[in-house]
Formats: structure tokens, sequence, C-alpha cells
């Protein structure tokens, strides 16, 4: 017998006891699907004999009529808790626009972005940012952006809607601005 066809024969009685080891999975059988297709009554669930069956007590009251209720406001929606990666970029950016350096400003505002994609306060500060740039559309979507994602935050949305009638008032224009204001006033 050569080298190679020992080597060969090797190699097969390797793999035949290496996959002799393995297990195959085995797999829960699974209830049997009751065909309904022909029945006319659905079938009455068995009683369990230790429970009694509730019955509903006999109203002895009539109910009173049904009056219309005031909708109440819709729930606030919680305070986002930020990421602490979050918080610094907004402090750096809070120093880096105070110094009048907007670039910085908005590279650690788009970070913070990444990391936080719903948080209302980076789509504020973004906005303000792009304001301070005179990119004025963009800071507009900016703001409209964070307007979507802080539904249910009155506090937030009143703030976003300020900075658009302050951007729209810098873009010069004044009827937008008031039609800001009024939504504003809303909340």
């Amino acid at each position: 017998m050569t080298a190679v066809a020992s080597r060969f024969f090797i190699t097969v009685g390797l793999l035949i006891l290496v996959s002799a080891c393995t297990v195959a999975p085995t797999y829960k059988p699974q209830p049997p699907v009751d065909d309904r297709s022909d029945r006319t009554e659905p079938p009455q669930p068995q009683q369990d004999d230790r429970y009694e069956p509730y019955d509903e007590p006999a109203q002895t009251s009539p109910m009173p009529d049904a009056e219309p209720r005031p909708q109440s406001e819709p729930a606030q929606q919680p305070q986002v808790q930020q990421n602490s990666a979050v918080i610094a970029l907004l402090d750096n950016a809070d120093q880096s626009r105070a110094t009048g350096d907007y670039r910085a400003a908005q590279s650690s505002l788009q970070r913070a972005q990444r990391i936080a994609p719903r948080d209302p306060e980076v789509y504020y500060s973004l906005a303000l940012t792009h304001m301070e740039l005179e990119d004025y559309g963009l800071a507009e979507q900016v703001t409209l952006k964070g307007v979507s994602v802080a539904q249910g935050n009155r506090n937030q949305l009143k703030r976003l809607w300020n900075l658009i009638a302050k951007i729209r008032l810098r873009a010069g224009d004044a009827s937008g601005s008031r039609d800001a204001t009024a939504k504003s006033s809303r909340y």
C-alpha cells in the first residue's frame, strides 16, 4: 500500500469516527392539528372539576347614562435618559458655540446625533448651531426632525417651535415665524 492510499484510508476512517460522535438534533413533537373544517359547532371546553364556574351577579341598579367625557391631555412623554457620551458632546458643543467655533460644535452634535438619534435636545442644539452658521434651511429641517422625535414632550415641543419661529424670522419669513409662534403657544 502506498503512502497516499494509507493517508486516504486514515482520513476516511477519522471522518467516519468523528461523524459517529455527532448527535442529530431532536425535535419536540408538535401537537396534532385539529381539523375543524367539517364541524358545525365549536368544541365545548372541558370543565375542570376543581373550580366552580363564575356567574356574573345580576345588576340591581340601572347603568348611568353615558356622558361624554372630556378628552384628557395625552400623557407626557417621560424625559429621555441621556447617555453620558451625549451629555459630554452637548457640553462640548455649548463651549464651542460660546467661543464662536460653530464648526466644532456642529461636529460634536453630529456625533451626538449618531449616538442618540431620538434625543430632541440634540436636534435643538444642532439646529441652533446651523442657525448661527446662517444655514436657515438646514436649521429648520433639523428642528422639524426634533419636533417629530419630541412628540408628547410639551416642553421640548414649545422650545423647538420657538426656535423654528426664530429661524424663520432670521431667514426673512415673518409670516412663517408667526405661524411657528402660534404653534408654540399650543404647548
